[in-house]
């Protein structure tokens, strides 16, 4: 079965937006690959590790059918870079993807999309609002060095984001230092504070745009989602 048959840029950006969480090293062999789900011409890119889960979609699907598999996500990354600029098509037979540009095939295993442990939504958000993304990466920017980075305190591994009036504030410290940054909206928020992983933050940093395009924030008790442009970023907070 035919999956995607597109120019190998329109494959390439959504599987390096998913990809940046996906771990060499794994206790689970299949958070080394990433979920592609196809319905009709919409494919679904997702990849997790537990604690993030980043998911983007693009019309790049060949033919009516509905299919899902895993595949691994850096020998995917690493074949479709060294294709030259030109049509790529993946194809699904017998547990295997096989991925065609011109004269060259390639063949790679795949593990069954039943078996990817993606992360449970939350049934219930509490403060939900949005910011341009330039303002969130700005706001980001100028607290997230002082993060800690594997301290065993594991709370500063992560940016203390709190809401409160019309403020969103972003608070990073390792012990030693502590940055603080501020930004006033022309929206009113309950207050709410929450601790959102290091690695997420991180990943936000490589994703957000220099852009006035909207990002959602989402906030519940144990998670936050962010939602721009075709992405959806789903990640648990720091207690």
């Amino acid at each position: 079965m035919q999956l995607v048959k597109t120019h190998r840029d329109a494959l390439l950006r959504p599987l390096q937006i998913v990809s940046g969480i996906v771990e060499r090293r794994h206790t689970l062999p299949i958070l080394a690959n990433i979920l592609i789900r196809k319905d009709g011409d919409d494919v679904t890119l997702l990849s997790t590790d537990i604690e993030v889960q980043i998911s983007t979609h693009a019309a790049i699907g060949s033919g009516k059918e509905t299919a899902a598999t895993t595949v691994a996500a850096r020998k995917l990354l690493d074949i479709l870079r060294a294709l030259p600029d030109s049509e790529v098509s993946l194809s699904l037979s017998n547990k295997r993807m096989t991925i065609q540009c011109g004269k060259s095939r390639f063949a790679l295993q795949t593990l069954a999309a039943e078996e990817f442990p993606t992360v449970a939504q939350a049934e219930h958000y509490g403060a939900q609002f949005s910011l341009p993304q330039k303002t969130l990466k700005h706001l980001f920017n100028m607290v997230h060095f002082s993060m800690a980075q594997q301290d065993i305190r594991y709370y500063l591994n992560g940016l203390l984001l709190v809401v409160e009036g019309q403020n969103v504030i972003a608070v990073a410290t390792d012990g030693h230092r502590l940055a603080f940054s501020q930004i006033v909206t022309d929206q009113q928020f309950a207050r709410q504070e929450v601790i959102i992983p290091r690695k997420t933050i991180l990943e936000l940093q490589r994703l957000l745009e220099e852009t006035d395009d909207p990002v959602t924030l989402a906030i519940a008790t144990n998670q936050v989602k962010f939602s721009f442009s075709d992405i959806e970023l789903i990640s648990k907070l720091v207690e």
